[in-house]
């Protein structure tokens, strides 16, 4: 049976009745500079008969804003489909599974206990874990209920909480910045989450019937003057070399004490991981993770 030409059974069917419980992510994809992208909203609801379900949900106005290089796509979902919702009944889906450890697995109890958790719920896991695992450029971020209202006054502070569905409020775009390559940056980070932009002055609305043009003259702008901005610090560190005056990046320095304590509360799910890496001066996901394996 067809049903929109997609072949429906008992496993691509949603269910219906009681549910007891559900965990709710955002699907992020991770592009070149570590930007990331709200692709979609992935949801598993227990029943108290049917059993589970997985609910994907696509958010088609940042995917199509992005180039093959920046999203290929959701594993296990047809997106050439373009459906508002996909449905995985009584089966893990290829996104869920390819990234999180099985149900025998003999450390199965250390993992769980790493973040805080008593029974296996794999998309909770997933969430708590905030890490790449699945070969691609895709992660999980917990999912905030309802819509909310910002004033802008840092590009941080904002993505901290941002959401898909939110709304910025900006009192005219050089409170973003003056500088053209930080503004397209800043503006190309908040416009990635799905959020709906207001400038007040300029009376300029970036919401969702223009978000996928606006977004793809963004990353195309931002990835540009990246590109430009490497280049000249390669040049300038190959000057450097030749006049033997080249001493290569110092390492990090942070108390360890301060990075135990933005773990504790990371990992208690009370910041978020932009704001953790934000607390200790941190740009790189993967400088991020390596300090907390460092504490262990």
């Amino acid at each position: 049976m067809l049903r929109n030409n997609q072949p429906i059974n008992k496993h691509t069917a949603p269910l219906s009745g009681e549910i007891v419980s559900t965990s709710v992510g955002v699907i992020k994809a991770v592009g070149r500079y570590g930007e990331k992208y709200s692709v979609g909203k992935i949801e598993y609801q227990l029943f108290s008969e049917a059993g589970y379900q997985y609910v994907i949900s696509p958010y088609w106005d940042v995917v199509d804003g992005l180039g093959e290089e920046g999203f290929q796509g959701i594993p296990g979902i047809a997106m050439e489909l373009r459906r508002k919702h996909y449905y995985r009944a009584n089966r893990q889906p290829v996104f869920i599974s390819m990234r999180s450890p099985s149900k025998d697995r003999e450390d199965l109890a250390e993992l769980l206990e790493e973040v805080g958790m008593d029974s296996y719920n794999r998309l909770e896991w997933l969430i708590r874990m905030s890490q790449y695992g699945g070969g691609d450029p895709l992660i999980l971020e917990p999912y905030r209920e309802g819509t909310r209202e910002f004033a802008y006054n840092d590009l941080n502070t904002v993505l901290c909480q941002l959401q898909y569905g939110d709304q910025v409020l900006i009192s005219n775009q050089s409170v973003v910045s003056n500088n053209p390559s930080v503004y397209t940056e800043h503006l190309l980070r908040m416009v990635a989450t799905g959020a709906v932009i207001r400038f007040k002055k300029e009376k300029i609305v970036i919401d969702k019937t223009v978000r996928s043009a606006v977004l793809s003259i963004l990353q195309r702008q931002y990835y540009a003057g990246k590109s430009l901005q490497m280049l000249k610090h390669r040049r300038g560190v190959e000057g450097a070399k030749s006049r033997g005056a080249y001493r290569g990046r110092r390492p990090m320095q942070i108390e360890p004490e301060k990075i135990q304590k933005i773990s504790d509360l990371f990992h208690a799910k009370k910041i978020s991981e932009a704001e953790a890496m934000q607390r200790l001066g941190i740009v790189s996901r993967s400088t991020f993770y390596r300090k907390l394996r460092e504490l262990k």
